[in-house]
């Protein structure tokens, strides 16, 4: 009755707030909106209603960890000013016929010319730390690319990357290098998430 990627106005513990059937760690979940003098009343319902669920705090590593499992961007770190919907592999969600908005022209440019950059999704072989972003991505000896962010999996049990690469290393498949507080570690290019990648979870 509340289908994944749609949203209504309801009414919480009689606070109005919009719902959004959508979530930033690939779960069965919604995103709750309300003005923010209401917010700790909100969260405070939420607990009260949760705590027979065993409903729990938790953090933004555990956001992290989720998200770079369901290959979710993350602003500031994959989206930028810098780069075109294009360079980041998301022009599937770009509608270059409704007319004009901001960055039209240079994504448009992008489509015709191809990405400059283009972003590529990662596993790295396990080692004693994790990609935090800005290390250097090798092709061999030669530098091709930087991280953006990076997480480890806790479901999977992967160490995952988002890079910004050549675009000729960024097809699914190819072998590249991370260079990890001075250490060398292989990496992969994902051709898509490692965790539920037809979203069955966030249909449920």
């Amino acid at each position: 009755d509340f289908p994944w990627l749609t949203g209504r106005e309801i009414r919480l513990a009689g606070i109005p707030l919009l719902a959004l059937r959508v979530n930033y760690v690939g779960e069965l979940g919604w995103e709750l909106h309300c003005p923010m003098e209401r917010l700790g009343a909100l969260y405070a319902a939420v607990c009260e209603a949760g705590e027979a669920h065993g409903i729990r705090d938790f953090g933004a590593l555990a956001v992290d960890s989720l998200r770079m499992e369901k290959a979710y961007r993350g602003f500031g770190t994959e989206l930028t000013p810098e780069v075109t919907m294009v360079d980041a592999a998301m022009e599937r969600f770009l509608a270059l016929d409704k007319g004009p908005f901001l960055g039209r022209e240079a994504n448009l440019r992008a489509c015709e010319t191809g990405p400059r950059i283009r972003l590529a999704y990662l596993e790295i072989a396990p080692g004693d730390a994790e990609v935090l972003g800005d290390e250097p991505v090798f092709v061999d000896e030669r530098l091709v690319g930087v991280t953006t962010s990076g997480a480890y999996g806790h479901v999977t049990g992967k160490s995952l990357a988002f890079a910004y690469v050549e675009p000729a290393t960024a097809r699914p498949g190819t072998e590249l290098a991370v260079e990890i507080l001075g250490e060398r570690r292989a990496a992969r290019v994902l051709a898509g998430p490692v965790r539920d990648p037809e979203n069955r979870r966030l249909r449920a």
